[in-house]
């Protein structure tokens, strides 16, 4: 049999520096390291837009997202994704792929169509098909569909999405994966102290030394529980592994492991969530394995992102994306030493937006909005901040004011971005009501709510 088929499995919120093949001094993830040292781990990725939902649609369409402007994901009929962007699933459809997504996103991001366009098979499961916050979906629910699934079309061409929640909180995994990893609180010998060139001492994925998020804290959170949620969901992707070799198709398969976006975990503003362009929450793994056509055991080095995943399965599956309108590449000439681009540029959904080069990372917070997260309103600092993420990989320095003239450099630079994709539009960043969308928000969670009480299942 000769076929490609394409697994693009996305993680939900897992950060980059907690897998094991990205150095964790945890072992958080045997099946995905496994991954990685069958093909290729890719350092230098990043995420386009933040969160969820304008995330996977950087994934699916290969734009940025001041070009698909689907920034807010959670109040409805907030700028659809026009129906004249192609998007990933509709591109192999049309190539004669059987495509199928294990995802709710449909009824995470009020109706948004352009979730469920192209696919064959849309396996909305989780607890609920209307409840705001699919994210409680465990990986064992999602495997007792995808797997049947795998076994029953394996003989056909398919092209498989796949998005794990498990990471992103609540924190809701079996028993024994909330009691696998335990750091006692005050302690630093179970942990890994690295110094930045800065001079401060931090924890690699944690933050700096006596600035981390230590034990267990209020609503459920720790560094621990994410971790064993992480584990938990290593072992569903394992169980996905095996099973496409026990069919006989792993090596003919491009498998592809990454993520929307991390998590801040208290290291900035204050925030355990996603609300911000750090590091932290925009570097994000990308593992790629395909015996046929990717090398063994390499790692890779130089930017790229999620607008270049759907050229980079174009490329490897023998198609173009040459007819095109997108803002991504391939990134298959990172493996013979070149690179794609010296810079990067990102956006979030509160409007703060961000320009990250190999020394320096600038985030500006002008277009800032307040950012709607399950119809609630989150203010967030509006402030420039630039760091020098050599000397200071955990992003705690702002040098905005000390280095006043990179930063009016990185700024212009930024500016004349947003200004040449923008050409005579007005920015889709910047919401004229806020209020409204608000609002709309709340009667969209309260709508919900009072349709589950109807059928007793609130």
């Amino acid at each position: 049999m000769d076929q490609t088929n394409v697994l693009l499995i996305v993680c939900d919120t897992l950060r980059v520096d907690h897998l094991g093949c990205y150095g964790y001094f945890r072992e958080t993830s045997p099946n995905i390291n496994y991954v990685a040292e069958e093909g290729v781990v890719f350092e230098d990725f990043y995420d386009s837009g933040s969160p969820t939902g304008p995330c996977f649609t950087c994934i699916y369409t290969g734009l940025h997202t001041i070009h698909h402007k689907f920034y807010q994901f959670l109040t409805p009929n907030i700028r659809q994704v026009d129906d004249t962007i192609f998007t990933m699933p509709e591109i192999m459809h049309a190539m004669g792929y059987t495509t199928t997504a294990l995802d709710n996103l449909i009824k995470q991001s009020a109706r948004a169509k352009h979730f469920v366009r192209g696919y064959e098979f849309y396996i909305n499961w989780g607890p609920g098909s209307f409840r705001p916050t699919p994210a409680d979906m465990l990986a064992e629910q999602l495997n007792r569909r995808l797997i049947p699934w795998i076994r029953n079309y394996a003989d056909e061409k398919f092209f498989l999405l796949v998005h794990y929640w498990d990471p992103h909180t609540p924190y809701n995994q079996p028993e024994e994966y909330r009691r696998i990893f335990r750091h006692e609180k005050g302690t630093l010998s179970d942990l890994k102290i690295e110094t930045a060139p800065a001079g401060y001492k931090y924890i690699p994925g944690w933050g700096r030394v006596g600035e981390f998020a230590d034990g267990e804290i209020k609503d459920n959170l720790s560094i621990d529980l994410y971790d064993g949620e992480i584990c938990y969901m290593d072992q569903g992707i394992g169980e996905v592994i095996s099973t496409l070799e026990d069919v006989g198709v792993l090596d003919d398969t491009l498998v592809i492991v990454t993520s929307d976006h991390g998590e801040n975990l208290l290291q900035h503003y204050n925030s355990w969530g996603h609300e911000s362009l750090h590091d932290a929450v925009t570097h994000v793994p990308l593992i790629m394995r395909y015996p046929k056509k990717l090398p063994k055991g390499v790692r890779v080095k130089g930017f790229c992102q999620h607008i270049d995943l759907l050229p980079t399965i174009m490329d490897l599956v023998g198609a173009t994306t040459d007819v095109l309108e997108i803002d991504g590449e391939s990134i298959m000439p990172l493996l013979k030493g070149k690179q794609i681009r010296d810079r990067i540029f990102m956006e979030a959904c509160n409007g703060q937006r961000a320009i990250r080069t190999s020394e320096w990372k600038l985030l500006d917070s002008e277009w800032m909005g307040e950012l709607l997260c399950y119809g609630e309103r989150h203010n967030l600092p509006r402030k420039l901040e630039l760091y020098n993420v050599k000397d200071d990989p955990m992003e705690t320095i702002n040098l905005a004011e000390n280095e006043k003239e990179e930063a009016k450099e990185l700024k212009e630079a930024l500016r004349e971005w947003v200004k040449a994709n923008l050409i005579w539009e007005p920015d889709p960043a910047v919401y004229e009501d806020l209020t409204e969308l608000f609002v709309r928000g709340r009667e969209y969670r309260q709508n919900v709510e009072k349709f589950l009480k109807s059928l007793g299942i609130a």
